[in-house]
């Protein structure tokens, strides 16, 4: 069995993740995944008019996932839902010390966060 040496801000946010839960209430939502390809998040973000004021997420996966998950939650206050381009799955790999077999892990979390702005998007409409 191999162990994986997790960095420390992935073991942080596995151990202790920022803004884990469901929000209730008016919120946006969006999730990409499933739990038997191994990895699954959701998100469920507040908005002030476009701008997220709180994020939340729930998420079914490695350390990884849980860690890029917490982040994006985290990160994506204050900005406009219906703009994910802030989010780029390499800088964040590297961020978050990620080995290169584990991307597509962030390429879920990115699609869970591009599932909810186009819910954003589409409420605009």
């Amino acid at each position: 069995m191999d162990i994986i040496d997790y960095s420390p801000q992935v073991q942080e946010r596995f151990e202790r993740p920022v803004n884990a839960g469901r929000l209730l209430g008016r919120v946006v939502s969006g999730e990409a995944g499933d739990e038997a390809s191994g990895t699954r998040v959701e998100f469920d973000f507040r908005l002030r008019g476009a701008t997220v004021e709180q994020g939340a997420f729930r998420a079914y996966g490695c350390p990884h996932a849980i860690a890029a998950a917490s982040w994006v939650a985290e990160q994506a206050h204050g900005r406009p839902l219906a703009d994910t381009t802030w989010l780029d799955p390499l800088s964040l790999a590297a961020l978050l010390e990620v080995p290169d077999h584990k991307l597509g892990v962030l390429l879920v979390v990115q699609d869970a966060l591009e599932s909810a702005a186009s819910h954003a998007r589409q409420t605009e409409e």
